[in-house]
C-alpha cells in the first residue's frame, strides 16, 4: 500500500513579508537605513528580495539619501529605522524634504502594540512627532493593514506637491502573520489644465503686459513639466528668472531670455529684472523657496499663479489668478492661447 504524498505548505506570509512586498511592487530599488532591534525582521527579510539594502552611519544621512533619490527620479525614496532615537534623527532630514518638494517614505520601527502606553526602552509617538512636517504619518496598527498603508504613503509622497510620508511599524505586527494582499502601487491621480475660463483670463492679462516675468520655482523643473515650460518660454519670448529649485528648466538656445537666479539678498540681476514686471507668473513656485516678501513687497501689479495647489495667501503674496491643475496640462494650454512672439520687444 502506497504511502500518499504529502502537500508542501509554504511558509505563512508575515507583515515584514508583505511590507517588503509591497515596496517591490512599488518599484523600491534602494533602502537607505540602520538595523536595530524593533525592525530587524524587516531588514532580514530584505535579504532575500530584489530590493539592495544600503547601511548608513547616520538616519539623517538616510533621509537625506532618500531624498535625494526622490528628487531626481520623482519616485519616493525610502528610509528604514529603528524606534526611538533612529526616527527622532530623522526629523531634519523629512522637514527638509517636505518643504523642498522631495518624494520621501521613511519607515520606523516601533515596540510592540501592547508596550506603546508603557515607558519602556525607545518607545516614542513617532507618528505625532512627524505629523507635522509630512504630508503623511501613520501607524500600521494591525497586519492586515500594511500594504494600505504602505500605498497610501507613497500616493501621499509623490502626489501633487510631492513630500514626506512616515510610516510607523510596531515590532510585533512584523513578525504576526497575515494574507492580505499587495495592493501598491497606486498610481497618483491624473490632473487635467486649469478651467478655461481661468486660462483665457490668463493670457489677456499677459498679453496687454507691457514687461511680464516668468518666475519658475521646483515643479517647473520637474521632467513632466519642464518640456511644455520650454515651449511656452520659445513661443512668448517672456523673460524668465528662476528660484534655486528651478534650475535647469532653460536650455542654452533661450538664454537670449533667461535673467538668472534670484538671490536670496535680493541682488542678482534676475531680482532686477523681477522688480520690474508689471506682470509675474509663477510657474510651480512655492514662497518657501524665496521669500515674497522680497520680490515682491507693497506692490500692486498681477501675479498669475500656476500650479498643482492653490497658493497661501500671504500680504505679500496675493495672486490675481490661480491656474489650479496639471503644470504641464496648464502650461500647454496657455501657450497654445498667446500669440506668437507677442513680448519679442520686451
Amino acid at each position: 500500500m502506497s504511502t500518499p504524498a504529502r502537500t508542501l505548505r509554504s511558509e505563512p506570509q508575515t507583515g515584514a513579508d508583505l511590507l517588503v512586498k509591497s515596496l517591490e511592487a512599488q518599484g523600491v530599488d534602494y533602502v537607505f537605513g540602520i538595523p536595530g532591534a524593533k525592525i530587524d525582521k524587516v531588514f532580514d527579510t530584505l535579504l532575500d528580495s530584489t530590493i539592495k539594502t544600503v547601511v548608513c552611519r547616520h538616519e539623517q544621512n538616510a533621509a537625506f539619501i532618500a531624498a535625494g533619490i526622490g528628487r531626481m527620479t520623482g519616485k519616493a525614496g525610502v528610509a528604514l529605522v529603528t524606534s526611538g532615537p533612529g526616527c527622532s534623527n530623522l526629523v531634519t532630514g523629512l522637514a527638509t524634504a517636505n518643504s523642498e518638494g522631495d518624494p520621501v517614505v521613511a519607515i520606523g520601527g516601533a515596540v510592540a502594540l501592547s508596550e506603546r502606553l508603557k515607558n519602556i526602552h525607545q518607545s516614542m509617538d513617532t507618528v505625532n512627532l512627524f505629523r507635522p512636517i509630512t504630508k503623511f504619518s501613520a501607524d500600521i496598527d494591525s497586519p492586515e493593514s500594511v500594504s494600505e498603508v504602505v500605498a497610501n504613503a507613497f500616493r501621499a509622497a509623490e502626489s501633487g506637491r510631492p513630500g514626506a510620508a512616515f510610516i510607523s511599524v510596531p515590532k510585533d505586527i512584523m513578525t504576526r502573520d497575515t494574507e492580505s494582499p499587495i495592493l501598491t502601487p497606486v498610481k497618483s491621480e491624473l490632473l487635467g489644465p486649469a478651467e478655461p475660463d481661468a486660462l483665457a483670463t490668463a493670457a489677456h492679462v499677459i498679453a496687454r503686459a507691457e514687461r511680464p516675468v516668468l518666475l519658475l520655482g521646483l515643479l517647473a523643473s520637474k521632467h513632466t513639466a519642464a518640456e511644455a515650460v520650454r515651449a511656452l518660454i520659445r513661443k512668448s519670448k517672456m523673460p524668465v528668472v528662476c528660484t534655486y529649485q528651478g534650475a535647469g528648466v532653460v536650455p542654452r538656445e533661450h538664454f537670449d531670455y533667461f535673467g538668472g537666479r534670484v538671490g536670496l539678498f535680493h541682488t542678482q540681476p534676475a531680482d532686477k529684472l523681477l522688480d520690474s514686471a508689471d506682470v509675474v507668473i509663477t510657474v510651480g513656485y512655492d514662497p518657501i523657496e524665496y521669500e515674497p516678501g522680497l520680490w515682491n513687497k507693497n506692490r500692486t501689479r498681477d501675479i498669475i499663479h500656476i500650479d498643482v495647489a492653490r497658493a497661501d495667501v500671504d500680504r505679500d503674496y496675493r495672486p490675481q489668478l490661480e491656474l489650479i491643475g496639471d503644470i504641464a496640462a496648464t502650461t500647454r494650454q496657455l501657450t497654445f492661447l498667446l500669440q506668437p512672439q507677442s513680448f519679442e520687444s520686451h
